[in-house]
């Protein structure tokens, strides 16, 4: 009997221990330290994701190998304005990841102080460009102006995102509300950038620009030096490919710069417009038959095309 309570007190006492929420300590031992290559992959993969999606139907489509060398290469003092675009918006992607991170729990030593598990965690910006700052260095010129414009951007990109802490009498209804500040979705921020630059301003690379006085500049235009290439040909180091067999698009429903395409990508580069029928095959009329096995029919379709040549 003896042992039977004990051994009842003993499975009580652990299921008291897993369904009460951890304390904070306890949270910390599942987070992993800060690691910059981890950071850095996450947000820059999601920067070219970005890059890549709002350029599709420009003649720069922010190839791979280009997006990769603008990274990679050393601080540029005479930047285009394409060099200046994958800069900002890898840095905004790169304190983004970081901000949502050390917010959710997933970093130790940055984030909530209290439950992390209970209580919502307000994001804090600020302190990630701190520490991005601290990483890879403020830089100099336009490369500093345009860093203090991204981070400019993320501070002013926060939102009320709130729960409801105590709901109410009546269902749906809520008694008490408990809000946090939060980043918007990158997808967001991104639009922002994009419009910074179709913005952005040039300055001469003259002696008498040198003595611009950057403060008097304001944080909410980037900056580029040099006029950008036309991208109609292809670069002779393979960082992009030209305009020559790009795909354009006559789709009345789509976007702007897609509905003009076949215009920017083919003739004001000197090409002409292709057109052609496109044979694809999709599986289609599938259904579940005896044994659970899924059949499907094989539809044929085809779809008209258009490309520069």
């Amino acid at each position: 009997m003896i042992f039977a309570i004990t051994l009842f007190m003993g499975i009580t006492s652990t299921l008291a221990a897993v369904l009460e929420p951890m304390s904070y300590y306890q949270y910390t031992q599942f987070q992993a330290p800060l690691s910059w290559e981890d950071i850095t992959g996450k947000g820059l993969k999601q920067a070219r994701d970005s890059c890549q999606q709002s350029f599709q139907w420009q003649r720069w489509n922010c190839p791979n190998q280009d997006f990769v060398q603008k990274n990679s290469k050393p601080e540029e003092n005479s930047p285009n304005r394409e060099d200046v675009y994958v800069a900002a918006i890898s840095m905004a992607a790169i304190v983004h990841t970081l901000t949502k991170d050390c917010a959710n729990g997933v970093i130790a030593g940055c984030g909530c102080t209290e439950n992390a598990l209970n209580v919502p965690c307000a994001h804090e910006p600020t302190k990630a460009l701190e520490q991005y700052e601290k990483h890879f260095g403020s830089g100099s010129g336009a490369t500093s102006h345009n860093r203090r414009v991204v981070g400019a951007l993320l501070e002013k990109s926060l939102e009320q995102e709130c729960r409801c802490k105590q709901p109410g009498a009546v269902q749906g209804e809520c008694q008490e509300e408990e809000c946090v500040a939060v980043l918007k979705p990158f997808e967001a921020i991104a639009q922002d950038l994009l419009q910074m630059y179709d913005d952005a301003i040039q300055l001469e690379g003259a002696s008498s620009n040198l003595k611009i006085m950057w403060q008097n500049i304001p944080l909410d235009s980037l900056v580029f030096m040099q006029d950008s290439p036309n991208y109609c040909e292809r670069d002779a180091t393979g960082l992009w490919k030209g305009t020559r067999g790009r795909q354009c698009s006559k789709d009345g429903s789509g976007s702007l710069e897609e509905r003009l395409s076949c215009q920017q990508l083919c003739r004001v580069c000197g090409y002409r417009v292709r057109s052609q029928h496109v044979r694809t095959e999709r599986r289609c009329n599938c259904k579940l038959v005896w044994g659970f096995r899924l059949q499907c029919d094989v539809c044929v379709q085809l779809e008209r095309q258009y490309s520069c040549y």
